[in-house]
């Protein structure tokens, strides 16, 4: 994810404790974090939280911006849905030794992290005739949380880019979307063209369409000059974020 400063002088954070990990492929694992302390967040999957996480050289704490997956928390009556304590999900990426990654692969149970946030307010436009998703697995958290807000019938185009075929993941939601999953095989993540070369050779569909495509900086900031300059798509109708860049060189 996308490096932010080290956390000195940061706003007060949320703090839950870890209840436990679980491998959703080979290269990306699920982090449930527990707490009375999640109870008032009101998170939406999808929005962006803040977390904090050893940085690898000095120890002290630095931010990366993770996505919600899931949250369970309390209604106006004090309970959840199905009585369980309150819980949020965060899917971690495991390609490379950052913080964050790193921290996933180790975390135990009852081991704390601290959180900010959430923030964020895109949804999809329900009023859209088309939707397009796109980005590599930094962005699947997200596109799976937004394709579970389509309605049953809505017209949706997904481009994911993984490493191979074990990386797939099912899409939820009553919605039926296209699915076009794109593997880079062994190529270094950042460094493959498939997630361009294919969004540079799709024909979108007619009518008014909502774009969204996150991941890898470099690779999206292409796609969205391809989409604005030479699609000549509406920048109102365009949402691009910029996850994670490669480092060290």
């Amino acid at each position: 994810m996308r490096p932010q400063a080290p956390a000195r002088g940061r706003l007060a954070g949320t703090v839950a404790t870890v209840a436990w990990t679980r491998r959703l492929t080979p290269r990306m694992t699920r982090v449930r974090l527990v707490g009375e302390s999640l109870a008032g967040l009101a998170a939406v999957p999808g929005q962006t939280l803040k977390i904090y996480v050893p940085d690898l050289v000095s120890g002290c704490p630095v931010s990366r911006d993770y996505t919600v997956r899931g949250y369970t928390g309390h209604d106006q009556t004090g309970h959840d849905d199905d009585g369980a304590e309150p819980h949020l999900d965060i899917d971690f990426v495991l390609h490379g030794a950052g913080p964050a990654a790193t921290w996933a692969r180790r975390v135990r149970p009852g081991e704390t992290l601290e959180l900010v946030g959430p923030s964020g307010r895109y949804r999809p436009d329900p009023h859209a005739d088309w939707h397009l998703f796109a980005g590599d697995e930094t962005a699947l958290p997200a596109i799976q949380a937004y394709a579970a807000m389509l309605p049953a019938g809505a017209c949706a185009l997904l481009y994911l880019e993984v490493a191979d075929a074990a990386e797939r993941q099912p899409i939820p939601g009553v919605a039926r979307p296209t699915v076009c999953w794109l593997h880079r095989g062994d190529r270094e993540p950042g460094t493959s063209t498939v997630l361009e070369d294919a969004l540079r050779a799709v024909r979108l569909p007619p009518g008014r369409g909502r774009i969204w495509v996150a991941g890898h900086a470099p690779t999206v900031r292409r796609i969205r000059a391809h989409l604005l300059d030479e699609c000549g798509i509406d920048r109102h109708a365009l949402y691009v974020r910029a996850f994670w860049e490669r480092r060290g060189r």
